[in-house]
């Protein structure tokens, strides 16, 4: 097992043993104090809580708008911020890829990438570039279509 100050710890990467029972313990412990995102590396996993978290309203949008990955908790708002954030600097296409079994919260999460481009869409604030709405397709409907949620 890990030390103790890698309990509940936000990236499992920097964790010294990495290993099926350290991640289990460490995502059980972050679900019991409802913190249901947290990153391995370059992933987020989620675990679904099954109920609605107040954790994805406009406040919490803005709170991760341009922010860099460690910057605050790990949470889909940041993957999205990130792949936009991306988008601006190369200047090329990024893709966030939703993955897991069934009732796993595939539909909830893509419903909140699609949320936080949305929101940061039609936010008020600087506007130093035109994004061009190509370059943010949505997969969901395609996905959707053959029933792979």
């Amino acid at each position: 097992m890990n030390p103790p100050k890698y309990d509940k710890i936000e990236d499992m990467a920097m964790m010294t043993y990495l290993n099926e029972a350290s991640v289990l313990y460490n995502l059980k412990e972050r679900y019991a104090a409802w913190m249901i995102y947290t990153y391995s590396g370059l992933f987020c996993a989620t675990v679904n809580p099954y109920k609605w978290l107040p954790v994805y309203d406009e406040e919490v949008v803005n709170a991760y708008r341009g922010k860099k990955r460690m910057e605050a908790p790990p949470h889909i708002f940041s993957v999205s911020d990130n792949a936009f954030q991306f988008m601006l600097i190369d200047k090329e296409n990024q893709s966030v890829l939703i993955t897991g079994e069934s009732g796993a919260g595939k539909t909830v999460n893509t419903k909140r990438v699609i949320q936080y481009f949305a929101t940061i869409a039609v936010s008020g604030g600087e506007k130093k570039k035109e994004v061009d709405p190509s370059k943010m397709q949505v997969g969901c409907s395609y996905v959707c279509l053959f029933n792979t949620f």
